[in-house]
């Protein structure tokens, strides 16, 4: 009865430090795309850390606890930050790939952790190129010019994954240790 006792108690502040946890870094990634909204340079790196910020919740706490953060953080963005459009680079790809990446690379499949994730970025190109199109000069939007921009787009993308990967395995070797003593 005693141990039953002292599992539930712990089970109870596992979560109330998952819920902490995730309302803080929740807080953080919203503060962060509100400076993306007000900077006038270097904002794609905003974007970077908000997905970075996210992956530390489904480290941490995991992807139940990642999703939420997902959520909450989105709808915190489409309250707080005036213009709405510069919400929707998080909201359309980088809070949800981050999720999708985590996903993946539990199959533990290279080859189709590779084809899923370049599936997944082309997913969230294609509207994002029929937006874009609009403000790029048309001559950039047809013939061999859309293939070097899906090939450079490509190629960003994948720096991007071996980033994102980096930051993971940093965050495992050198802060995770701190962050789970306390």
């Amino acid at each position: 009865m005693e141990e039953e006792a002292k599992n539930k108690q712990g089970r109870s502040r596992n979560t109330t430090r998952r819920i902490a946890f995730t309302g803080i870094l929740s807080a953080f990634v919203t503060i962060v795309l509100v400076i993306e909204s007000v900077v006038p340079t270097g904002r794609l790196g905003f974007y970077v850390l908000a997905g970075f910020l996210l992956s530390v919740v489904i480290l941490e706490c995991g992807p139940k606890w990642g999703w939420a953060s997902y959520l909450i953080s989105s709808a915190a963005g489409i309250l707080i930050i005036p213009e709405k459009l510069n919400i929707l680079p998080y909201i359309m790809f980088f809070g949800i790939y981050t999720l999708l990446k985590f996903h993946i690379e539990s199959l533990r499949k290279t080859w189709l952790e590779i084809f899923l994730k370049l599936a997944a970025f082309n997913i969230f190109l294609w509207p994002a190129w029929s937006m874009m199109k609009v403000f790029i000069p048309s001559a950039l939007t047809k013939g061999p010019m859309v293939i070097v921009a899906g090939l450079v787009s490509q190629i960003a993308f994948a720096f991007y994954d071996i980033l994102f990967t980096a930051w993971i395995r940093f965050y495992f070797e050198k802060i995770a240790p701190k962050v789970r003593r306390s």
